[in-house]
């Protein structure tokens, strides 16, 4: 048997997707949005056992971190999975070290943990806690609400978002990634949303999965963001819905994403994070 440890090639595309899909589950088109967008070929590390892709960590451009106006471009580590019956071997941990090393050669590299239990990993390259959610799971009651919700272009919906959250650490997001969410996102039948809330200007980033509404970035400069999430839930038609918003004061933190840098960055002080990537299967 043949092992061989290499970044990605040109024509290496079918056996990604086809790893991704075994690892994952995730739909074609979902797949499809990750490959058209933000991959480009060197840009993930593999593992090959016998000439075929068993193991792969992706590293891809995120946007940049805006923090104290000074902006530094970030990369994002991804896509981190083995299929099952190459695991134990050690394939996992050193594509992940590859794409993590990749990450951070220049720049910050940023690394959404699939869950809590992750974080402990990921300090182990370096890695601190940095990024911060307030998350909710609601039931719209039926309250009369004041509003309205729009859909809004890519490069609309980039411009009102750094509006909103000028003065907070936090990440503007390539339109490559962007783009990425919004063909995601408007395959589940969600999209990119203007919206109007108790005259309060708003913007959200919004899946939909069965019964509910998965609001996966929300922000609300003032005023009630249970209002606001309503209003995007009955735009899509559900009357249960999560929601991921910038910590305000009173708000409860969960921690949500992790960075790494060879220069100085401020200490958390709820930086937002909103679109990412977070698949990982090891």
């Amino acid at each position: 048997m043949s092992v061989e440890f290499r970044f990605s090639l040109p024509g290496d595309e079918p056996g990604l997707k086809s790893l991704w899909r075994s690892v994952f589950s995730d739909t074609d088109g979902r797949i499809d949005a990750f490959f058209q967008t933000v991959y480009t070929p060197g840009a993930a590390a593999v593992c090959l056992s016998d000439g075929v892709i068993v193991s792969a960590a992706y590293s891809v451009k995120l946007g940049d971190l805006v923090s104290d106006g000074r902006w530094t471009p970030c990369r994002a580590v991804c896509g981190w999975g083995t299929l099952p019956e190459a695991r134990g071997q050690g394939y996992g941990g050193k594509v992940l070290k590859m794409a993590v090393d990749a990450a951070t050669t220049s720049g910050i590299g940023v690394v959404r943990p699939i869950s809590p239990s992750l974080f402990p990993l990921y300090e182990g390259f370096g890695f601190k806690p940095f990024f911060t959610v307030s998350r909710h799971d609601c039931v719209d009651v039926g309250l009369p609400l004041n509003g309205s919700v729009t859909s809004v272009t890519l490069r609309g919906y980039a411009a009102l978002r750094e509006e909103l959250l000028h003065g907070q650490d936090h990440i503007d997001p390539d339109l490559k990634a962007l783009e990425y969410w919004e063909l995601t996102a408007a395959g589940s039948g969600g999209g990119l949303y203007y919206l109007v809330s108790d005259g309060v200007r708003c913007c959200a980033a919004v899946e939909t999965e069965g019964e509910r509404a998965y609001i996966r970035e929300l922000i609300v400069p003032s005023g009630s963001q249970y209002n606001a999430a309503a209003l995007v839930a009955r735009a899509v038609n559900r009357e249960r819905f999560v929601y991921d918003a910038p910590v305000r004061d009173g708000d409860e933190a969960a921690p949500l994403g992790m960075i790494w840098s060879s220069s100085p960055v401020p200490e958390d002080r709820n930086a937002w994070l909103g679109i990412g990537f977070s698949r990982f299967n090891e």
